[in-house]
């Protein structure tokens, strides 16, 4: 199983059109094919179905395609580290964070740079729903996110180093400098958006103080796919969002959203750092230890 037929696999499965993968790829039609039957062959599977010029997922092809994105970026990254290794870099300590969640991980930063100053860093923002999967398939060696997102990830390490609360966030064009007062009106004019794939522990006592608030019975809900759709939502005005406040610093350019910060709401959540249990890097050990050592220190504040 090589990188390159993932590839083709990906873009067919996403097109649904081999032609189209053929050009992007400017090879022939029968070398992708020739490549999609000995993937097909290797892992023992049938992943399309071919009807005339359609083609589908078969139910194991659809099963290989959710897995197949992190499974590609993890062999990119390997790939990336040998090449890095072989250039001499053999420090390499690869950090993700949704975004400016705490002190700590810039004073981390620091201090391991401090400490190790021939390392390579490399820091990347990514989704913090998916930051648990991505330190799994070792995209990451250390990912800060929030607890609610880390559960049922039995085999990474989870280290508490803050405290976030949450905003409500809304379009500006249809609330421009919205305040607390101003939630009762959103709640009975819009609808909460919410990512179809998690429901965290502090949702029912959000819902039940925003019922409180607006003094209605039952919150009005859609599901979108992920956390970007429902900014993207609440930007357009379809509907407001419940985010950690933490983000909201990230997202702060964007001049669509409004923020009505939440802390007088008795939910709250945890910011977390996370690693594999399994972990044998000294390199990430080395930097484990910086961040508990500055945890003891200062808890980190929003």
């Amino acid at each position: 199983m090589n990188l390159e037929t993932l590839q083709y696999f990906q873009y067919i499965a996403k097109y649904k059109n081999i032609t189209k993968a053929a050009k992007h790829f400017y090879i022939s039609q029968s070398t992708l094919s020739r490549h999609i039957m000995a993937l097909e062959d290797e892992l023992a599977v049938k992943l399309f179905e071919r009807n005339n010029k359609k083609i589908e997922l078969t139910e194991a092809g659809k099963v290989f395609y959710s897995e197949c994105d992190p499974f590609i970026k993890h062999m990119e990254t390997v790939i990336r580290n040998a090449q890095s290794a072989d250039k001499g870099n053999s420090g390499i300590l690869r950090i993700t964070s949704p975004g400016k969640l705490c002190q700590t991980l810039f004073d981390a930063l620091t201090l391991i740079r401090d400490k190790h100053p021939s390392i390579k860093l490399i820091v990347e923002s990514y989704d913090f729903n998916e930051i648990p999967c991505a330190i799994q398939y070792d995209l990451y060696n250390v990912g800060f996110t929030y607890d609610f997102a880390s559960l049922g990830h039995e085999d990474l390490q989870s280290i508490p180093i803050g405290t976030d609360y949450f905003s409500l966030a809304v379009s500006s064009k249809l609330f421009k400098n919205p305040t607390k007062e101003t939630i009762a009106e959103i709640v009975k004019s819009l609808p909460l958006i919410l990512p179809s794939y998690i429901e965290p522990p502090f949702l029912k006592l959000i819902l039940h103080e925003l019922q409180n608030f607006a003094g209605v019975k039952k919150i009005n809900t859609i599901y979108v796919n992920t956390t970007e759709s429902v900014m993207l939502e609440a930007s357009l005005g379809l509907g407001y969002g419940i985010v950690p406040t933490s983000l909201t610093k990230s997202k702060s350019g964007n001049e669509n959203i409004s923020y009505i910060n939440l802390d007088d709401f008795s939910a709250k959540c945890t910011i977390v750092m996370l690693y594999k249990k399994s972990n044998t890097s000294e390199l990430v050990n080395s930097f484990v230890d910086i961040v508990n050592g500055l945890r003891t220190e200062n808890i980190c504040s929003i």
